[in-house]
């Protein structure tokens, strides 16, 4: 029986969580105090046995300009003697279904496994760069400013500030609020970990979030008003060689600091990061900046209710999208539409690798300026 959790049900999920993720006592104790809702689980039951179970933990996102609703799904986790019996593609199934009637219509997930949930319509939509030994300067430059470690409450108003000015130039990040920073710093404290930020005449121009973890400090996130901010940082986080061996940097997909290296051949490495799925083709389709003309486009999505033909115009530069039983100009697979609508993937490079089928050109056209490339990160695991 596929049904939302009840409040009798906590031990056991918990339980489950233990056996399945190598996670430590504190960081569990941590995520099911601030993180667990039931009316965000799903479980899958038999009797008062609760065989498997996964949460959908909300958040608001920028997507294209547009602030939208979504779920980032999480924990997903059977018992032994009951894996192999279909039960997670039931609770992702019910899932679908819970979110569409919370008019949630997008969920991210990132998997254990790309290809498992590949067949349930998610699709990778994040990519992230990973400087894997950073270069050490053959001198620190002096520095204007100042270094202060991270305190909450104190500095939540300064790091969204900082947050938020940063990520304007970024497509389907987290709009974090006080909540989503007291879990992101707690989530680096429990990691070994901690937060600066550097200061210029009072005005906070950048930070940095790190953890150190077998000799190796980690720069999970940077945010920077102006390169002199970021440069600065990254000396902090340099000066600690010799108490560590390595620097490793985890950065937006576009940073270029890569070209500044004596040979980088080996030192980075572009990872797969966050999968995306539509679960509402109408509404997620809708309200975007839109010039085009009218077209339709027919989605594939053997496990969703998306699986029909949609006609897509404007209205004062912004789409509209109705079912329609007209011809269809487009095919397309709900897992490239995916792609498509959080700009990961051009229109254009969907076409060539055969993800998509076009009538004409006017309607290929029309999907480039539905779905311009966008430029995606996000630093959130769960």
């Amino acid at each position: 029986m596929i049904r939302l959790a009840e409040k009798q049900d906590f031990d056991q999920i918990k339980e489950l969580w233990k056996y399945c993720f190598d996670d430590t006592t504190e960081f569990v104790n941590f995520f099911f105090d601030s993180c667990y809702n039931s009316d965000n689980t799903l479980v899958a039951a038999e009797g008062g046995r609760i065989c498997s179970c996964l949460q959908l933990l909300p958040y608001s996102m920028n997507l294209r300009g547009k602030t939208v609703k979504v779920c980032y799904i999480v924990g997903v986790a059977t018992w032994p003697e009951y894996r192999g019996l279909g039960l997670v593609r039931q609770l992702l199934k019910y899932a679908d279904q819970a979110m569409r009637s919370r008019s949630i219509h997008l969920s991210i997930l990132l998997p254990f496994k790309y290809d498992f949930y590949r067949k349930y319509g998610w699709e990778v939509c994040y990519d992230l760069l990973t400087y894997k030994n950073m270069e050490i300067p053959s001198r620190f430059e002096p520095i204007c400013g100042k270094f202060e470690k991270v305190e909450l409450p104190r500095d939540i108003n300064k790091l969204s500030d900082c947050y938020r000015q940063y990520m304007k130039q970024f497509n389907g990040y987290i709009i974090r609020t006080e909540k989503n920073w007291a879990k992101t710093l707690r989530d680096i404290e429990l990691d070994n970990g901690t937060g600066y930020t550097y200061i210029e005449n009072g005005e906070v121009l950048g930070y940095i979030l790190y953890i150190i973890s077998s000799k190796n400090l980690i720069i999970k996130e940077l945010a920077y008003k102006s390169p002199i901010a970021k440069k600065a940082l990254l000396q902090l986080a340099l000066s600690h060689i010799g108490q560590v061996d390595n620097v490793i940097r985890i950065a937006p997909i576009s940073d270029m600091d890569y070209l500044k290296m004596a040979d980088s051949r080996g030192k980075i490495e572009k990872q797969t990061f966050v999968m995306g799925r539509i679960h509402d083709v109408k509404e997620a389709l809708s309200g975007l900046p839109y010039k085009g003309d009218a077209f339709v486009i027919k989605v594939n999505d053997d496990f969703g209710d998306n699986g029909k033909r949609y006609l897509i115009e404007q209205d004062r530069e912004i789409s509209y999208v109705t079912e329609t039983s007209r011809n269809e100009d487009i095919v397309i697979d709900i897992r490239t539409l995916n792609q498509l609508l959080w700009g990961y993937l051009p229109p254009d490079n969907a076409l060539l690798e055969g993800l998509l089928s076009c009538r004409n050109e006017s309607a290929h056209n029309n999907l480039n300026l539905l779905f311009p490339k966008m430029c995606n990160y996000m630093t959130e695991e769960y």
